[in-house]
């Protein structure tokens, strides 16, 4: 998720265990450790675009890294040997907030390497949005609770509220899941795969998506907390496989490299533009609900100086927001 909401989590964690031995000051010890783990963003080449998607929520975020990150995080104090026994308080705060990151990243639908180095899985469980102010909020109001008391519970509290959120998306992406089911059968379609993808802001929007009949479907699916699930009709793009690469794509090492890169990072989620086959399109994160164009999209240009592109796409702030607002309060 975001930084701001991956720091109040490692504070709140540290705050619930370690609030009433290492004092007021626990709550940042924590955070520190809950960011750290997207250090991993500075991993990157001008060279080869693709070198950021293979190593962000790589080794920073798995289980078996959280020993050594919370050390590294605690490292400034425990060089410090005046701080005696403390040192080791900061660096077990620093540990239990660094252990939080990956766990909730795995909640989102990016991919996170959590059993790193066992293998590269990327296990993303689609429950929330990688912002998500409802789920922010729980946790914050707990931190600040906590620290001004300088006592563990309102922190406690929030982790079990803000686990009690993520449960209820767990709901809420079932709901959107049968609904996608639903709407395959109404239009015939013999399903390969399905998955519903969390949409900012809030945690009963989604993108649903399933593979039929050769293509990659892509609905917008609505699921209150209470009441009906609605969906709505969205577009559709034919599956880019292995087999239907052009032949210059498959024959060039940095492409075809390229290709496969991306066909990990989507979980097989993509899609080829109808303009042009060279130009593959993530079908998890969309500019539009429902809609075909997406957040993330691969160029192969084996005739290019560079050969890969990895483009970001960015919608309009005022459209997006006035569409996300219809959306959330239902109206068309």
């Amino acid at each position: 998720m975001d930084p701001f909401t991956q720091g109040v989590l490692g504070a709140a964690a540290a705050q619930a265990v370690l609030a009433r031995r290492l004092g007021r000051h626990t709550w940042l010890y924590g955070a520190l450790g809950g960011m750290a783990a997207d250090l991993d963003v500075l991993i990157r080449s001008s060279a080869d675009p693709m070198v950021a998607i293979t190593w962000h929520r790589h080794f920073t975020h798995s289980l078996a890294f959280v020993p050594i990150g919370g050390l590294l995080c605690a490292l400034p104090w425990l060089l410090r040997r005046r701080l005696g026994a403390k040192r080791w308080l900061i660096a077990a705060a620093t540990t239990v907030g660094y252990a939080t990151h990956g766990l909730l990243d795995a909640f989102t639908s990016y991919g996170t390497q959590l059993w790193w180095p066992l293998t590269r899985t990327r296990v993303a469980w689609d429950f929330v949005a990688i912002i998500d102010p409802i789920y922010t909020l729980l946790l914050l109001a707990g931190v600040v609770v906590s620290s001004r008391r300088k006592s563990p519970r309102p922190a406690l509290a929030a982790l079990i509220a803000s686990s009690a959120y993520l449960a209820l998306g767990g709901v809420l992406h079932a709901r959107a899941v049968a609904a996608a089911r639903g709407l395959a059968r109404d239009r015939g379609h013999v399903l390969a795969r399905v998955e519903a993808f969390p949409e900012l802001p809030v945690n009963f929007l989604w993108r649903t998506v399933y593979r039929a009949n050769g293509r990659v479907f892509v609905d917008a699916a609505r699921t209150p907390w209470f009441g009906a699930t609605t969906i709505r009709n969205g577009g559709s793009l034919a599956i880019a496989e292995a087999n239907t690469l052009p032949p210059d794509v498959a024959a060039d090492p940095r492409t075809h490299a390229a290709w496969e890169t991306f066909l990990w990072f989507t979980d097989g989620w993509i899609g080829v533009d109808p303009a042009d086959p060279r130009h593959l399109v993530d079908m998890r994160y969309g500019l539009v609900s429902g809609g075909t164009e997406s957040l993330w999209s691969l160029e192969l240009r084996p005739a290019d100086a560079v050969g890969v592109r990895l483009l970001q796409g960015r919608p309009q702030a005022s459209e997006f927001l006035e569409m996300r607002w219809h959306e959330i309060v239902g109206s068309p």
